[in-house]
């Protein structure tokens, strides 16, 4: 499940940013991963997040040469390559995906959603993120991990990616929502099968899971991709539109594809700018309404908490859906008739945490810190 270093997008050497590895305290465990910000970031205007997860036995470093960094010097993103915990009987880094193998899953105790939670609360508090546009990618079991954000982590994730990594067969998949979704695979795939997939379901199983939940067409649209390099692949490109709140699904079959990170000019496809290409179309809402403060107000007081929160719609006319979202990406706190609230946060934990609110017509996310009395 590793990915060889890819030097891609190598337009201007003199042009390229060094990445900055960064450690991060989470569940007793020092946590590694990779940052990387563009030049032209300069805090005034939100950013979105890509994070990049690595294959089994692989590491940060070496999957950093998928070349995202690339596109986000003009894209203007921050990336993300966090690096997963060796798993001794694994013989190499792997993620808690929910992947496993004859009753065997890699990194079992190991809380990887949490921890990629907790790194998105970390940039979030130094950076101006934009909340609407954090996006995951990853190779093999990084897909695998992609594919267990989407099914637990729905309310943070505006969309995911992934190559040769499907939804493991330990994961009992219970999204909270639509989640935009693209995969990636090879029929050639040695590692994880196109069909007989024993570490989890098969992607064209994968693929019909995700356009029924999100209630896409079941018909997709189908394009061939231009057969140019004789390399011996072929893609086909599937889109499946029309899904609930703006969640379409696609994928692109490979054939004659194996366990591989594909690239131009030595292929007929880049998978990091197709990746790219599919993120950008889906913030969490329409950018016309994100953030749109004449919309809705809210006022968050005390900030931070101490002991109690409360919530008010200043605006007072209409009611709201509200929701608060912890580091974990789960749901503390909903409510779907709200005018005015305080809520008791004693029982949370401290930490940055997310109020997710809107009406018929708008959307919003705030950000606030819980910080209780001992």
């Amino acid at each position: 499940m590793k990915i060889k270093l890819l030097l891609i997008f190598v337009l201007s050497t003199s042009i390229i940013n060094a990445q900055t590895a960064k450690t991060l305290q989470f569940g007793g465990i020092t946590r590694n991963y990779l940052e990387y910000v563009p030049s032209i970031y300069n805090g005034s205007t939100p950013v979105p997040v890509v994070i990049c997860l690595h294959g089994l036995g692989d590491n940060m470093n070496n999957f950093f040469g998928i070349g995202m960094n690339y596109i986000a010097d003009t894209a203007n993103f921050i990336v993300l390559t966090p690096q997963a915990i060796y798993d001794a009987l694994a013989g190499g880094n792997a993620w808690n995906s929910g992947a496993s193998y004859q009753g065997y899953q890699l990194s079992q105790t190991i809380n990887d959603v949490g921890f990629i939670n907790a790194l998105l609360d970390s940039v979030t508090a130094t950076y101006n993120i934009d909340q609407t546009r954090i996006y995951a990618t990853g190779f093999s079991l990084g897909g695998f991990m992609c594919q267990r954000l989407a099914c637990e982590s729905t309310a943070r994730f505006t969309a995911i990616a992934s190559v040769s990594g499907t939804i493991g067969t330990s994961l009992n998949c219970n999204p909270s929502g639509e989640i935009p979704v693209c995969h990636f695979h090879g029929t050639a795939d040695g590692s994880i099968a196109y069909t007989g997939n024993m570490y989890g379901n098969d992607p064209e199983t994968l693929v019909n899971y995700w356009v029924t939940y999100n209630g896409c067409n079941t018909t997709p649209i189908h394009t061939a991709l231009p057969d140019i390099v004789a390399d011996g692949r072929t893609v086909d490109h599937y889109l499946y539109p029309n899904g609930n709140n703006n969640t379409d699904v696609e994928f692109y079959k490979v054939t004659g594809g194996t366990h591989e990170w594909l690239y131009y000019p030595a292929n007929d496809i880049t998978y990091t700018l197709e990746i790219w290409k599919f993120f950008m179309k889906y913030p969490k809402t329409p950018a016309s309404i994100i953030n749109n403060e004449n919309e809705i107000n809210i006022e968050i007081y005390p900030n931070p908490a101490n002991s109690y929160l409360t919530i008010q719609n200043t605006k007072g006319n209409n009611r709201l859906t509200i929701q608060i979202i912890d580091f974990s990406g789960k749901v503390q706190y909903s409510n779907q008739n709200f005018k005015s609230v305080t809520i008791n946060t004693k029982q949370w934990s401290n930490g940055i945490y997310l109020l997710k609110y809107s009406d018929s017509n708008s959307f919003s996310i705030k950000k606030f810190i819980v910080n209780n009395a001992n």
